[in-house]
């Protein structure tokens, strides 16, 4: 079980926003993502877009989408790797592939960034790969 899932994805000054918002959606249909005005080093404009599930039943439609989209395998596989000593899954999901409507890992740097909260006790990262494997396992 997971508390929450945060996505989050930069939205460069070459982008369109509303297209950049849609790959968001891919993952979360919910998803209204706030939005952070950033800078670039050379005075470009970006923003940065966020979006946090906190329901359950947006948790798992994430997760559900995921799997169906086949992406699980490659998830699952490093899963001790991609979690932190918080308990924190990390994922990064290809943000073109997500401008299309299909779910992939990333490759690149070009990402929409997923930070997934485990609901483990004791909150470690053992105890968090074993709780989320279960739940990924269960869907």
């Amino acid at each position: 079980m997971f508390h929450s899932v945060e996505l989050r994805t930069y939205c460069h000054a070459t982008e369109d926003e509303e297209r950049v918002r849609r790959a968001l959606r891919t993952l979360a249909p919910d998803c209204d993502p706030s939005t952070e005005r950033l800078e670039g080093a050379h005075g470009n404009p970006i923003l940065l877009l966020t979006c946090r599930l906190e329901r359950r039943e947006a948790i798992e439609g994430f997760w559900r989408r995921v799997r169906d989209a086949g992406a699980f395998p490659q998830a699952l596989e490093g899963i001790a790797d991609r979690m932190d000593d918080d308990a924190v899954l990390h994922l990064r999901f290809a943000k073109q592939q997500a401008f299309v409507g299909s779910i992939e890992l990333a490759r690149d740097d070009d990402a929409i960034a997923v930070r997934a909260k485990v609901v483990a006790h004791p909150a470690k990262k053992g105890a968090a790969v074993k709780a989320a494997r279960e739940y990924l396992g269960g869907l």
